[in-house]
């Protein structure tokens, strides 16, 4: 018996999904790269009060973004996987 593939969508929409964790993994590495080498005390001086921990908020921010979008993604990567059980009771159906 043949084993089930993805179809064409399934496949585009597994591949977006490890290129969208490959993207923001490189942008969480990014942002923390650029705010570590920032000088937090002439930071200090020239921001306003209150903007101390805005490379936190930032680092926070695109987290959350990866993952509501890493879950909604999810949840499409697995509805479009191959099904071997409806196949193979397909099957069963079609030789009785």
């Amino acid at each position: 018996m043949n084993t089930p593939e993805r179809t064409k969508t399934g496949k585009f929409i597994k591949w977006l999904f490890i290129i969208f964790n490959i993207v923001m993994v490189c942008w969480v590495l990014a942002a923390m790269g650029t705010f570590g080498s920032v000088d937090t005390t002439s930071q200090a001086k020239a921001l306003p009060h209150g903007t101390e921990n805005s490379e936190e908020i930032g680092v926070s921010m695109i987290v959350m973004i990866w993952l509501i979008c890493n879950g909604i993604l999810g949840v499409l990567v697995l509805d479009t996987r191959a099904r071997k059980r409806s196949l193979h009771e397909s099957n069963k159906n079609v030789e009785e």
